[in-house]
């Protein structure tokens, strides 16, 4: 009887152990298979993707959203499909000024004759100093004598020397016609000579001190 129960023991076993390896050997084939049909449908997708675009293709189960980031990547991309590194604004900025690389940016203005400008302008209100640029605009420029009439004074410095063609002035006037400004046609030639002569005689006398 005990010999019988011990046999009948040793079949159960073998049986079990049969099984779970069947159970094995078919889900290994499963992973397999799975893993095939993967790497089909990858290569599929890839072939309607040249046919329809990627964005496009009806085989792709895009949400709005999605669909709508894949077609600003792809608005992004290059000519080769490929969307490169986002650009750094504030590296081009700095790299423009100068900073961080070994650029050394030199104005066109001439000291003198920004020292000069300053020195001539320093009665009126300025809307606008940028040395950089050689440039120099006041404010409207009212007189209560003449309620209907403004003017504003341009000073433009374009060279890096003390030279009398190194600096155009400009003086643009406005009047006052049905409370409208319009543009005075009015000729300033000889006023705006005169007032390069002043900043050139200060500019050389600041030079020279």
């Amino acid at each position: 009887m005990s010999c019988q129960n011990s046999k009948n023991i040793y079949i159960l076993a073998m049986f079990i152990r049969a099984l779970f390896l069947l159970l094995f050997s078919l889900i290994v084939v499963s992973c397999g298979n799975s893993s095939m049909t993967g790497s089909n449908h990858q290569s599929n997708m890839e072939k309607l993707d040249k046919i329809y675009g990627k964005c496009k293709n009806p085989y792709r189960q895009y949400k709005k959203i999605e669909r709508r980031v894949c077609e600003d990547k792809q608005r992004a991309a290059g000519p080769d499909g490929v969307v490169g590194d986002p650009i750094n604004v504030t590296e081009i900025m700095n790299r423009v000024r100068g900073i961080g690389s070994n650029t050394v940016a030199v104005s066109d203005t001439n000291n003198a004759l920004w020292d000069g400008s300053l020195q001539v302008l320093n009665n009126y209100s300025l809307k606008i100093t940028d040395f950089d640029g050689g440039y120099i605009e006041t404010n409207w420029i009212n007189n209560s004598d003449l309620p209907n009439q403004r003017c504003l004074i341009k000073s433009h410095i374009t060279s890096k020397e003390l030279i009398s063609t190194g600096i155009s002035v400009k003086i643009i006037c406005e009047k006052l016609i049905n409370n409208e400004w319009y543009l005075s046609d009015e000729n300033f030639t000889e006023d705006e000579k005169r007032l390069t002569l002043k900043i050139l005689e200060t500019a050389q006398t600041l030079a020279n001190t």
